[in-house]
């Protein structure tokens, strides 16, 4: 066999290999990569949209608007942009948001949002010091009240404290009620998992 057509039948096994995983790829995964790459897409013209200077990442600037077009065209407060710059721009840390943290950024944008009107009504009935936050006592009441009435250790706080006090001021503002809120929900599905795995089947 010449050394043309080793390397004709070659190339074709080569191809072929490369081709029989992906033949075998159930419909489900195949539909799944197809989904992950339309988001992709539409995640990368969205972000070319807003990089107005072409500095492939967004600006403060950038990121406001993107958020004041997401909320129908009403525009986010400081105490809000930096709720979402912290809690988002935490892969390259440059003061942007890069393309890498854009679907976290539109993502906690819009779960906040769902949330705002029901974190704003918790502020007012728990804000016992009227200081616009809920200081760690205040907070407390509030995961009782999410608790059922039932108490609350000081530790279950402590967890909620670790995953949502963005801002490190020992407080949860009406951004951080919402990360405060999902803490606490996992921290509850965590224990029972736990209990679950020390029931003694007997």
């Amino acid at each position: 066999m010449s050394p043309q057509i080793a390397a004709i039948l070659a190339a074709r096994r080569r191809r072929d290999e490369l081709r029989q995983p992906y033949e075998r790829v159930s419909t489900e995964r195949l539909e799944a990569f197809e989904k992950s790459m339309a988001e992709m897409r539409k995640l990368g013209d969205i972000f070319r949209a807003y990089d107005r200077d072409k500095t492939s990442r967004l600006e403060p600037n950038d990121v406001k608007k993107l958020l004041r077009d997401i909320n129908n065209g009403e525009e986010p407060s400081q105490e809000e942009m930096d709720f979402i710059f912290k809690t988002c721009d935490n892969k390259c840390e440059n003061g942007a948001i890069d393309f890498s943290e854009l679907k976290s950024a539109i993502e906690s944008w819009k779960v906040y949002l769902r949330h705002k009107d029901d974190m704003q009504e918790a502020l007012k009935k728990f804000d016992a010091s009227n200081s616009g936050k809920l200081e760690r006592d205040e907070l407390k009441q509030y995961l009782v009240h999410l608790n059922g009435g039932l108490e609350v250790t000081e530790d279950e706080v402590d967890y909620v404290l670790a995953h949502a006090d963005v801002f490190r001021d020992g407080a949860c503002s009406t951004q951080e009620l919402v990360l405060a809120t999902a803490a606490w929900y996992t921290l509850v599905q965590k224990k029972k998992e736990n209990a679950a795995c020390c029931c003694v089947v007997s």
